[in-house]
């Protein structure tokens, strides 16, 4: 698959320099009885959740 021709095939080191501060959380969700998501309320990013 080739990458789109606006993109570059990888990103820039300065590209990626500039997003090295960002983290990903995951939090579980319910669903509602209407069918929407129920995300409650986010947890702080200093919480160490247990598996």
């Amino acid at each position: 698959m080739q990458p789109h021709p606006s993109s570059p095939a990888e990103p820039s080191r300065q590209a990626a320099q500039a997003h090295a501060h960002r983290r990903t959380h995951l939090q579980a969700c319910a669903w509602t009885s209407d069918g929407t998501p129920d995300i409650g309320v986010p947890v702080a990013g200093t919480v160490k959740e247990s598996a």
